[in-house]
């Protein structure tokens, strides 16, 4: 095992006393020395497998870990703890949850189900959401939990009027959670800090237990995160920790970049080992990634090289517009393809932002090429599914008010909208959860006779299902929930009208029961709280089939893990790559984060890689002229091969130093002051209507189609000429909101 390593990698595996810090560089075999890192320990006898836990950030590491040691050490390999932070401790909270005050059965609630539940917090409170947007209270409420403060401490240091509306909110959606035994994303890692300092023998008792920790990524952990593998590694102090700086991208999640930079303050007798020989990219590109990220100033001092030299020449191409640059990008895919015998799954096209994708899939549909989109609704946000993964939570948790308010009434069971206010009304004021009160509005002599059949009629039926669920396994009680509720009829009913959509439904609770019956094939002693879990923290990566015959279009923060022969990172203009806020909504965008960001997007890269960008882009509702981004003029243009694509020629490309590298942060357009020369060259024209459909056509039910999201159903729309915004119900993506002069929509007959 340890002669098929470098030196470095070799010598990460034998330190196996005391803290450890691994920079691996992108592509240098990282998972490959965890692993055998690993192996190392069980076949020397310093640990038994259980005593070893590896967090990881995906399921899809989590797994190839666990199925990579079974192949390099057999049997003993499938009992390391491997898993992601969150699914490790909630599974430990769910076995130790009687003994730190905790309810074993809870709820995880997902990141749809906290926004909806934020939503509902501030329309019943009358919050005019002009004042605050569910999306910033989302946003706030979980950099608080990050960064360990309670909704009180919260309140407590709100100044601002602002702060002071979104601390109520916060107390109001712990209270929420509390009475419905839930816990969000974020409360996986606190409840078990703050179980650490009140019952200091179950700290112990995971001290005891994992005497080596392993923590992958860990340049992307948060301050919880942090907080927790130190606490658990303190006694030991065998903690190892793998990652890289260049590559911290997920700051806007809370991810905090000191915790690698720093690693030492906390163990200052730490080894710091770097694995800096890559294995992934040719030399060409390595020379671009470093030629950009080696201007971040706060970063530890590294370098990929190769023993693969040379390699193509790093391509820039120029083109006249987004839909140009979609056009030209075909065109250098289907030389790839048909002359380089390249298998569509080995090219990405990595991008910015997701609105980025929409002219992109314009032109691969158009070529009749092949492609998947990494992002978007993933299979168990769609409504069909959490409807009936709702009725599943129920059986386990009957106080998920979340899950309740989805199924009370659906389908249809004459308890009507006045009902449910009433029920929720009743709850909040005294406390309760919506199953109890229902049950205590049932069972009241003054409640009409309609209503109370009806109640009693739905009580009935979850504590027939809970019966069932007692003593059968999940597939069984799947199959009998849609049996027994009629969902498939239901949904016939409701899409009558589209067979297409109908089936497309259809299919999917079909794969939702093919999925269960998997589930159990590889877990035979998994619940549905198991099954549940499981689910409840899946990521788009972790369902990513890269053998999938097509073309992959990501964003440059979904791509980190992945490797292709072929990439182009789209939309290389400032304003975008870095990206410029057209509002003050994102203050945690800073320049060496997008830095980074683009330097794991080039380091996808194996054999080619293209960087491109057009002098004319459509953005934040306008058509506006761009600049190439800053990032360019950091390569040096021998690096570069430039291909000038647009009608008029583009004067010869010559790199110009920037003079505010050193400058961290990116600041809003709304704080840019421009010149008048400058205002003269970015000014925009208000784009005219590219709907085929007018603001007098619009009606509710009506089936529309969209470029993008495909087929969808209005179902609200305010008419106010080409400024109409339409509610609309799409197959694919579920509800979006759009502004009908730049929805792109057309009737569909």
């Amino acid at each position: 095992m340890l002669t098929e390593l470098n030196p470095p990698q070799q010598e990460a595996i034998e330190h196996t006393e005391g803290p450890l810090l691994i920079l691996a560089g992108a592509g240098s075999g990282k998972t490959r020395v965890l692993i055998s890192r690993a192996a190392h320990l069980i076949h020397s006898g310093k640990a038994n497998p259980w005593q070893i836990l590896a967090l990881t950030f995906t399921n899809k590491a989590a797994g190839e870990l666990k199925s990579r040691a079974f192949a390099l050490i057999g049997d003993e390999g499938k009992n390391i703890v491997a898993g992601t932070f969150h699914s490790i401790l909630a599974r430990i909270m769910r076995l130790e949850g009687l003994n730190i005050d905790i309810d074993p059965h809870f709820t995880i609630v997902d990141s749809d189900d906290r926004r909806k539940l934020i939503k509902s917090i501030i329309k019943e409170n009358n919050i005019p959401t002009g004042i605050v947007r569910p999306a910033q209270v989302d946003w706030a409420i979980g950099q608080a939990k990050n960064s360990l403060i309670s909704s009180y401490e919260y309140a407590e240091k709100a100044t601002r009027d602002f702060d002071k509306i979104i601390a109520e909110i916060y107390v109001e959606y712990e209270a929420r959670l509390k009475r419905m035994k839930g816990m969000d994303f974020d409360d996986l890692l606190i409840r078990p800090l703050q179980a650490f300092k009140k019952y200091p023998e179950f700290l112990q008792r995971l001290q005891n237990r994992f005497q080596y920790v392993l923590v992958d990524e860990f340049q992307d952990t948060n301050p919880a995160q942090y907080q927790l593998v130190r606490e658990i590694s303190k006694e030991h102090r065998n903690i190892c920790v793998v990652g890289d700086d260049d590559q911290a991208i997920y700051g806007f999640r809370g991810a905090d970049v000191s915790n690698i930079l720093d690693f030492k303050k906390d163990w200052n007798d730490a080894k710091v080992i770097r694995l800096e020989q890559n294995y992934r990219s040719c030399k060409s590109i390595l020379d671009v990634a470093w030629s950009v990220i080696k201007r971040n100033s706060h970063r530890h001092k590294k370098k990929l090289w190769t023993s693969r030299e040379g390699g193509a020449q790093v391509e820039l191409i120029i083109t006249e517009s987004e839909e140009d640059e979609a056009q030209r990008v075909i065109g250098y895919i289907e030389k790839e393809h048909r002359l380089e015998k390249r298998p569509y799954n080995d090219i990405a096209l990595l991008y910015r932002t997701n609105a980025q994708s929409l002219s992109l899939e314009q032109a691969l549909r158009g070529a009749q090429i092949p492609y998947k989109i990494v992002r978007g609704l993933r299979f168990y946000e769609r409504k069909e599914i959490k409807d009936l993964l709702a009725y599943l939570r129920i059986l386990v948790n009957p106080s998920d008010d979340i899950s309740m308010l989805r199924i009370i009434n659906y389908p249809p069971r004459s308890i009507g909208v006045a009902l449910v206010t009433e029920i929720k009304d009743k709850a909040r004021s005294e406390g309760y959860s919506l199953n109890q009160t229902l049950i205590e509005i049932a069972n009241d002599p003054d409640t009409a006779p309609r209503r109370k059949k009806a109640l009693n009629k739905f009580i009935e039926l979850i504590d027939e299902l809970r019966k069932l669920a007692e003593q059968n396994p999940i597939p069984y009680i799947v199959n009998e929930i849609i049996t027994r509720v009629e969902l498939k009829e239901r949904l016939k009913a409701e899409e009558k009208d589209d067979i297409t959509r109908a089936e497309s439904k259809l299919a999917n609770l079909n794969s939702l029961q093919m999925d269960v019956e998997r589930y159990i094939v590889l877990n035979p002693e998994g619940t549905i709280e198991t099954f549940l879990e499981e689910v409840s923290l899946v990521t788009e990566i972790d369902k990513l089939d890269e053998s999938e015959p097509a073309v992959n279009l990501l964003t440059l923060h979904s791509c980190k893990g992945l490797e292709f022969k072929v990439v182009f990172v789209v939309g290389m203009e400032d304003g975008l790559l870095p990206l410029e806020p057209h509002d003050d909504s994102r203050p945690d965008i800073s320049l060496e984060e997008e830095r980074r960001l683009f330097y794991v997007g080039v380091t996808r890269a194996m054999d080619r890689l293209f960087l491109t960008y057009a002098l004319n882009r459509f953005r934040w509702g306008s058509q506006g002229s761009g600049k190439p981004s800053r990032f360019i003029s950091e390569i040096p243009s021998e690096m570069l091969q430039v291909s000038d694509m647009t009608s008029s020629g583009y004067r010869k490309y010559k790199p110009k130093q920037n003079k505010d590298y050193s400058s961290n942060t990116i600041p809003s357009a709304s704080s840019k002051k421009l010149s008048p020369k400058s205002r003269k060259r970015t000014q925009t024209k208000k784009s005219k209507s590219s709907s085929t459909l007018s603001a007098d056509e619009l009606q509710k039910g009506l089936l529309v189609k969209h470029p993008k999201f495909g087929l969808g159903v209005i179902v609200k729309f305010n008419r106010n000429g080409e400024d109409s915004r339409i509610d609309i119900d799409f197959d694919d993506v579920g509800n979006k909101t759009l502004i009908l002069k730049y929805a792109r929509l057309e009737a569909t007959l």
